[in-house]
């Protein structure tokens, strides 16, 4: 994505001085100053200022950049999940927002840590006091214990565990790589089964970007009985946010895993999985709605193996210095 044209010479100390509330309260007291739609673009534009900003210095890769920007544009989404009031502009972000989004979205320890850095690097370009409060950016202690995929057994008996509209959530998350607020807009108007396909339109708080799938077999096979008779226009769930996870918890305590299961982590699965079945990443990306290929290969680990797979030939090549693997 190339930078906006108004913003190549633009600096992020425009943004001004970090606002508190009046008598000591935080900033997240304070009203939002303005639409939703225009609170995104704020945090947009200083993303893409920051993009900028290290891309001239080349303290960091391309794709690294890439992420930062990543990150810093998705925050005010990112406090909406965690049910906070966004701030108007990050000079606004105080040490409340950042324990809603550690203690209210349950990610991984390594996830956190990747969206902490990102924001915190903005705030230090800001001069913010935030960036140099280091207990604020505390992370979990403990190695993570939610797990960023399923095995295809895992899959398999969660989905045939589940009922109802739990089998529905499961096989449209985790057998098409539908997001959950994609499966809550899904109308029975949106699935072709005489083509084995459907239209989904994307993330974005009042709906993003429609594109064409195909539809998998399993998912073909459970919501051809499940909307039959229903209105064209009837949700194929209609479930709120949290109605839906109360599904997917649902259909996971009733399989046996064990293990704590996310929407995400579904869809994640089904993309790490088609992956390794033989659908390239340029495909994979498309059918996942993904802006990058770069952001599919990091969704789906494929970065992760190439550098664990990497580790083991070296392991290999100096396993002659410690034939008995020990130092």
């Amino acid at each position: 994505m190339a930078p906006h044209g108004t913003h190549a010479q633009s600096s992020l100390l425009d943004f001004g001085a970090p606002a508190v509330g009046s008598g000591g309260q935080p900033s997240s007291a304070l009203p939002s100053g303005g639409s939703k739609p225009d609170i995104d673009e704020v945090w947009s534009s200083a993303a893409n200022i920051l993009w900028e900003a290290v891309r001239r210095e080349g303290s960091v890769g391309e794709e690294w950049a890439r992420r930062i920007r990543w990150h810093i544009a998705r925050t005010p989404g990112v406090l909406r999940r965690a049910g906070y009031l966004v701030p108007p502009s990050p000079e606004a972000l105080d040490t409340e927002h950042l324990r809603a989004v550690r203690d209210r979205l349950g990610w991984s320890r390594n996830g956190l840590a990747v969206y902490f850095s990102a924001l915190r690097r903005l705030l230090r370009s800001l001069r913010h006091p935030l960036a140099d409060h280091a207990a604020a950016w505390r992370l979990p202690s403990g190695e993570a214990t939610r797990r960023r995929w399923l095995q295809h057994r895992d899959l398999l008996v969660l989905a045939q565990a589940a009922q109802g509209p739990e089998k529905v959530l499961v096989v449209l998350e985790g057998c098409n790589a539908l997001r959950r607020i994609e499966v809550k807009r899904l109308r029975v108007r949106d699935l072709d089964f005489e083509r084995g396909r459907m239209r989904v339109c994307g993330k974005g708080r009042v709906g993003g970007k429609w594109r064409t799938i195909p539809m998998t077999h399993a998912t073909a096979a459970v919501l051809g009985p499940w909307v039959e008779g229903k209105a064209s226009d009837a949700l194929v769930l209609p479930r709120s946010a949290s109605g839906l996870d109360n599904l997917l918890t649902r259909a996971v305590r009733r399989s046996g895993l064990g293990i704590r299961v996310s929407n995400h982590d579904l869809r994640r699965t089904f993309g790490r999985l088609a992956y390794q079945s033989g659908m390239s990443l340029v495909d994979l990306k498309n059918f996942m709605g993904h802006a990058s290929v770069d952001m599919t290969t990091h969704y789906i680990g494929v970065d992760e193996d190439q550098m664990r797979e990497g580790l083991s030939r070296f392991d290999a090549r100096m396993a002659s210095l410690f034939p008995e693997g020990k130092s």
